[in-house]
């Protein structure tokens, strides 16, 4: 009884524990996109995008492939060492990318909205210096519950009454901007002193860069084409239009965090056994996300037009036809994170992964420009499911050679 009694705590801490964070925007996005008008609420969405890739180039891989590393750690001090050098990383990514983070928020933004945008821009790409990463390797939810969750929660409730009572939409972005910076310092300082261990000499920072360069190069092209889509809009397309295809991104980017929490909660659980024991926590997770995918996608189908409505106003509401083609994405991004986070990664086959979704990239970035030019936010849309379709389906019988050689051998990275 044991294993199932720890598989339930998991998931309830990496699932419910995070998913207050996730939800906690749908307290204060109603309120922004009602004040902030159709173009506003357009711009600030497409900065969001813009955010989003660009914490994808601040984390620079470890977001992705840091809870592995940390969860097969054989020790405090070697767990210490990754958080260090992701720190120097991060750091010094984020001098490169924010100020150009800044420059193309502005060129995506409506007319009058560049600041808004550039706020939720911000707000975005500080999250790759968040430290939830490493709080899922060790097993901590409770970290993540206190210094990141439910901050949020609250700053979006005051960022609701705020706006509500006449003070401009800025403050939402702003409020969490500091919710990342003034939690992420609190939870280091008490991390190195609960993991010492040494910060990387100078002279071994390039190395780290290369080291880190698959994983980030992949996290880079798949945050290449899922930031595309809304900003693409925004540029071919402007009032209601833009603002529907916002507001179902919104909702299919809000819905990711889920498999993104659940296979955190699976992360150390299919790694700490070995054998035929860990090919069969590798299957369990996989037809967890698969399924998981699958409602997502008819839920947003289904829905996704009158909840849009409800939340964002009927001149925001997701059109149908862009709510499919979104919530096909968000069934193969499901599937697709068990099979790189459980397998691939433990597995050491970044480069593989690296490959199939550049190989995405390529050709789905010219379906999205192609679509929106001939059918405007719906053909963006489904370039953009065929592109999470093509990523995943290219992975497919990689994952099932590498479950069997990495459950064979008991092997690890």
């Amino acid at each position: 009884m044991a294993e199932p009694a720890s598989l339930r705590s998991r998931l309830l801490g990496f699932t419910l524990i995070p998913a207050v964070a996730a939800v906690s925007p749908l307290l204060v996005l109603p309120a922004v996109s009602r004040a902030a008008g159709p173009d506003g609420w357009a711009s600030a969405i497409a900065g969001e995008s813009v955010g989003t890739f660009a914490a994808i180039a601040v984390a620079y891989g470890w977001t992705t492939v840091g809870p592995a590393l940390v969860a097969i750690a054989p020790d405090d001090v070697r767990r210490g060492r990754p958080y260090r050098d992701a720190v120097v990383v991060r750091l010094l990514t984020s001098v490169v990318a924010l100020p150009l983070l800044i420059i193309v928020c502005a060129i995506v933004a409506a007319p009058g909205h560049q600041l808004l945008a550039a706020l939720m821009g911000l707000q975005g790409a500080l999250i790759g210096l968040s430290f939830t990463w490493f709080s899922v390797g060790v097993g901590d939810p409770r970290s993540i519950l206190f210094y990141d969750a439910l901050p949020r929660l609250c700053v979006a409730a005051l960022s609701m009454f705020a706006i509500l009572g006449g003070l401009p939409v800025e403050i939402y972005p702003l409020a969490g901007i500091s919710v990342t910076v003034v939690g992420t310092t609190a939870f280091t300082i008490g991390l190195l002193r609960r993991y010492p261990s040494p910060w990387p000499p100078r002279r071994e920072i390039p190395g780290l860069f290369r080291v880190g360069a698959p994983v980030a190069v992949n996290d880079a092209a798949l945050g290449a084409y899922s930031a595309v889509p809304t900003p693409l809009v925004n540029l071919l397309s402007m009032g209601s239009a833009a603002a529907g295809f916002a507001s179902a991104d919104k909702m299919s980017k809000l819905g990711q965090f889920l498999p993104l929490t659940l296979a955190n909660a699976l992360q150390s659980w299919s790694a700490e056994v070995e054998g035929a024991a860990r090919l069969r926590r590798l299957r369990i997770a996989l037809l967890l996300h698969g399924g998981f995918g699958a409602l997502g996608m008819i839920v947003l189908g289904s829905l996704g037009t009158p909840v849009s409505a409800l939340l964002f106003g009927d001149q925001a509401a997701a059109p149908l036809g862009v709510c499919v083609a979104l919530g096909l994405a968000f069934a193969m991004y499901s599937l697709r994170t068990s099979m790189t986070r459980h397998v691939l990664f433990p597995a050491g086959d970044q480069g593989a992964v690296m490959r199939a979704t550049v190989a995405a990239t390529v050709i789905g970035i010219p379906l999205m420009v192609g679509g929106g030019i001939l059918w405007g936010p719906l053909g963006v849309a489904i370039g953009y499911g065929a592109t999470e379709s093509i990523s995943t389906v290219l992975l497919a019988s990689r994952t099932r050679s590498r479950m069997r050689a990495l459950t064979a051998d008991g092997a690890r990275p």
